[in-house]
């Protein structure tokens, strides 16, 4: 069982907020060509395999994932996924067409300041959080 952390925007994640969060071993990768996704990217945050140690405690690089939160731009689409596969690739394969994967989870709307006061101990797996700028 492993959890997948994903940011589905409408924009792209600045390189440098990137490369900034990977000198503290936390990975920001734009998977959106694995899945059927119009007009978004779909980023994986990780510790370079699952976020295990980032979705559940200890919590680790918190600050890191609320760097990368708060530089992306405009509303974005949050969930932590707990899941059976163990690897990234096989939950996306299985689930190409990515809108209709997260239709099946619930949906919280909430606007972003909320949510990082929330983030981590207070959010939920298997939830879609649509964060309003």
């Amino acid at each position: 069982m492993c959890y997948f952390i994903f940011a589905e925007t409408s924009n792209t994640i600045n390189e440098e907020v990137i490369e900034r969060n990977e000198q503290s071993s936390l990975y920001v990768q734009n998977l959106s060509y694995l899945v059927e996704i119009k007009d978004k990217n779909l980023y994986h945050i990780s510790n370079g395999h699952c976020a295990c140690d980032i979705a559940v405690s200890p919590h680790r690089l918190i600050d890191n994932v609320k760097d990368v939160l708060k530089n992306i731009e405009g509303n974005f689409n949050f969930i932590i996924i707990d899941s059976e596969k163990d690897d990234v690739e096989p939950l996306l394969e299985e689930n190409k067409d990515f809108e209709s994967f997260l239709s099946k989870f619930e949906t919280v709307e909430i606007n972003f300041n909320e949510f990082i006061s929330k983030y981590p101990n207070q959010i939920k797996f298997d939830t879609l959080y649509k964060i309003k700028r």
